[in-house]
């Protein structure tokens, strides 16, 4: 286990690099120790995020990028922020920082309102097992502002240019029959059952049994739970 000493050292060696950065770039940039605290958050968090960093050097104020993701999103992207690491770790430990980490979620602005924001990971440091991960985080605006939209990955090698395809969410049991995601994909376009029906040209007691064998497959409570459960698994946009 690393060191507070060894902590300090790190942060002295990145410092003059991250508040430069930090200056001359209009991203908010923050450095955090994977699932733990963050060494360093910029000052422009206030304007983008409402959160104004303290004096110190080193934030160690808990999970406050995490506070601000879409409830949605944060357990879609804790599950997905480890299989990325299963990958990474499974690489020579020489090639694990040639890697961005990019994604794309909804979180909570200055305004209190959502907007999607594009989030960018760099290996800063590591050691040989995951009990220590230095990560940069390099925060913008996405242009893409649709807040139905799911949560968005890429994994970039910029050293190659390969792009490594790791799904959003893991290999689920939900198996939707061609009828049910047609319906999913008509329900989620605000059509009501008589209107799916009349569409189909199939009797709204079908309608309605499509629904429910969808709700339970998927082991949700009402369709706005199964709507939001198929954005994350890519059935609907």
């Amino acid at each position: 286990m690393i060191s507070q000493s060894d902590k300090d050292r790190l942060w002295e060696k990145h410092k003059p690099y991250i508040e430069t950065l930090a200056r001359v770039n209009n991203s908010s940039i923050f450095v955090s120790e994977l699932h733990d605290s963050y060494w360093y958050i910029s000052p422009n968090f206030k304007e983008y995020f409402g959160y104004e960093p303290g004096a110190g050097d080193v934030e160690s104020e808990g999970h406050i990028i995490e506070s601000l993701i879409h409830p949605d999103d944060i357990v879609v992207l804790l599950n997905l922020q480890e299989r990325v690491f299963d990958y990474i770790f499974e690489l020579p430990v020489e090639e694990r920082a040639d890697y961005k980490h990019i994604f794309e979620f909804r979180v909570v602005g200055a305004d209190k309102a959502y907007k999607r924001i594009i989030l960018q990971y760099h290996i800063l440091e590591q050691a040989i097992s995951r009990d220590f991960i230095l990560l940069l985080g390099i925060l913008d605006i996405s242009p893409d502002q649709n807040l139905d939209d799911p949560v968005k990955f890429r994994l970039v090698n910029f050293k190659t240019g390969k792009v490594v395809m790791i799904p959003v969410v893991e290999e689920t049991d939900v198996s939707l029959t061609k009828r049910e995601v047609e319906i999913l994909k008509l329900v989620n376009e605000g059509m009501l059952s008589k209107e799916i029906s009349d569409k189909l040209s199939i009797s709204i007691h079908t309608v309605n049994r499509h629904r429910q064998n969808i709700l339970e497959k998927m082991e949700v409570d009402n369709v706005m739970e199964a709507l939001s459960y198929s954005r994350r698994l890519g059935l609907i946009s």
